[in-house]
């Protein structure tokens, strides 16, 4: 019996054999003719690279950002000129994911929003344009970077730089506490504990006089009519925008503002306040146990509608962010005074804090940064609730309680032995340590790179990040979807000037094929862009 078991599953086997071969004779074949025919690749592919010479001036820049330096500047006549050894090239292109958050001009977004033109926060503490977006798929290892104080994961791929302060192992095994000078490193350099770098704002335009076109209402006739709001920009203005962004709302021509009924220090204050920049008497109405300051006034409504109607959209114009800090401390002592809270020590928390709460993305961030102008580290924390809106929540510990108690004016006797904090600062950045390093392999991943002017940076999740390799301010060098650069020696490897600036071969579209796993190589009748 089994011997003709053993028969009968070879002559299957050998029939399954003949079928296949035979069904493969009317099989598109899964080879092409190269390089008659080639390959269609996808958008975003990332080839070899073209040079347009009449717009290369040879400064370097080019030279001097490649991670794998595989970039030189050589002599031609008396001119100077990039040469690529695609024996080293790795295609950076470094990029970070769609939602990665953005610090522009004046809010933070989504990198995947920002748009050419818009200006970015950068490594040197100064805002930039951005000349272009660039977005492509990312096969490879995607890192997840948490610094110490940010609330979201920063998620990068392998080779994109970012501005680091290394820290050794220094006595009794432990890192050492001071920073070291940043310098552009990708994440395979990281380890948990080095400093990644928060860039402080440097940019002060400082305003005497602030102005606004209004409209204004005619009882009598009907007619709106076009005015312009002047206001003196002095450190009270700035107390009173504080006390807006968090206890402020609008409802029709009313601007109102609530406080606890105890709090009748601030009540007092944000009357007088109104009163005088917008010269007309404020009531008061008590609601359960909060004192709202109401003020009628459609001038008044229209001025601070500029920094946000809802809790979720306040937000700071941009005048409000490169005021001089002197007028941005007392903004942050009103916002305070509002929101937030010192947290001195308890049974169950024997921490001493300051801590300040809101559902608005846009002002948290814009909150640390006032505080770093200010000399004061402030971390933020995402807390999600049910069914509610998220929270961020801005807090200042360690060492710089004793500063934000002297901006607020708060008698504050420290009684803690030794205060200390994990972060380090200076006048150019915040050093946050590396709380969290991880990383994992993806396929076709969406990744999203910007090319900014001059100072070839932006700032994303709160860390210095480099621009991608389309650095060249002059757009001399682009990249192409040309994969035809394999050679059989190494010297040939090597793309000189003449040989980058030669544009790859266009072919009809009767030679781009796709190869399909299944049914095989097809032809593509659409034309690459």
């Amino acid at each position: 019996m089994a011997p003709i078991i053993g028969k009968a599953k070879a002559a299957v086997d050998i029939s399954i054999a003949y079928l296949t071969g035979i069904r493969h004779l009317f099989h598109r074949p899964y080879t092409l003719r190269f390089p008659q025919q080639r390959y269609a690749v996808e958008k975003g592919y990332r080839g070899r690279h073209l040079l347009h010479l009449d717009r290369c001036t040879g400064c370097g820049i080019c030279a001097w950002i490649c991670p794998e330096k595989c970039i030189t500047i050589v002599p031609r006549g008396q001119r100077w000129y990039p040469q690529y050894f695609y024996g080293r090239c790795c295609f950076c292109h470094f990029c970070v994911t769609p939602d990665t958050l953005v610090s522009t001009n004046p809010s933070v977004l989504p990198i995947i929003q920002i748009q050419p033109g818009d200006r970015v926060l950068t490594h040197t503490g100064h805002y930039r344009r951005v000349r272009k977006v660039l977005t492509r798929n990312y096969s490879g290892r995607l890192y997840s970077i948490k610094p110490l104080g940010t609330p979201f994961l920063l998620r990068v791929t392998q080779d994109h730089p970012l501005l680091v302060s290394s820290r050794n192992i220094g006595k009794k095994g432990r890192l050492e506490k001071k920073p070291d000078v940043p310098m552009w490193k990708t994440p395979l350099e990281l380890k948990r504990g080095d400093y990644l770098t928060m860039p402080i704002a440097k940019e002060v335009r400082d305003i005497d006089v602030y102005e606004q076109q209004v409209v204004v209402g005619q009882p009598n006739t009907g007619k709106r009519l076009r005015s312009k709001l002047s206001l003196r920009t002095g450190p009270d203005l700035f107390r009173l925008i504080g006390y807006y962004l968090a206890e402020g709302y609008a409802v029709r021509r009313t601007v109102g503002f609530s406080f606890g009924e105890h709090e009748k220090e601030y009540i007092a204050d944000s009357a007088r306040l109104l009163e005088k920049y917008f010269g007309r008497e404020t009531k008061r109405s008590t609601i359960h146990n909060s004192t709202h300051v109401l003020l009628h006034s459609v001038i008044a409504l229209q001025f601070f509608e500029t920094f946000g109607l809802g809790a979720e959209n306040k937000k700071l114009p941009d005048w409000a962010m490169f005021a001089p800090a002197e007028k941005q401390r007392e903004l942050i002592r009103g916002t305070w005074r509002g929101d937030g809270y010192l947290h001195r020590p308890t049974k169950g928390n024997r921490s001493t804090f300051f801590e300040y709460a809101t559902i608005s993305k846009t002002l948290a961030f814009q909150l640390q940064q006032l505080l770093f102008r200010a000399g004061i580290v402030g971390q933020i924390a995402f807390a999600p609730h049910p069914n509610k809106r998220p929270t961020y929540v801005v807090t200042v510990r360690g060492r710089f309680v004793s500063a934000m108690a002297d901006l607020m004016q708060i008698a504050f006797e420290d009684k803690r032995v030794k205060t200390f904090s994990r972060f380090e600062m200076d006048t150019d950045y915040v050093y946050a340590p590396v709380e969290k390093i991880s990383s994992v392999e993806v396929r076709d991943q969406p990744v999203v790179n910007l090319s900014v002017e001059g100072d070839e940076s932006y700032v994303a999740g709160n860390v210095t990040a480099h621009n991608c390799t389309d650095y060249c301010p002059e757009f001399a060098l682009e990249e192409t979807v040309e994969y035809d650069i394999a050679e059989y020696t190494r010297d040939r490897l090597v793309w000189s000037p003449e040989r980058l600036s030669k544009p790859p071969v266009k072919k009809d579209d009767k030679y781009v094929f796709s190869v399909d796993t299944i049914g095989g190589a097809s032809q593509v009748p659409q034309k690459e862009e």
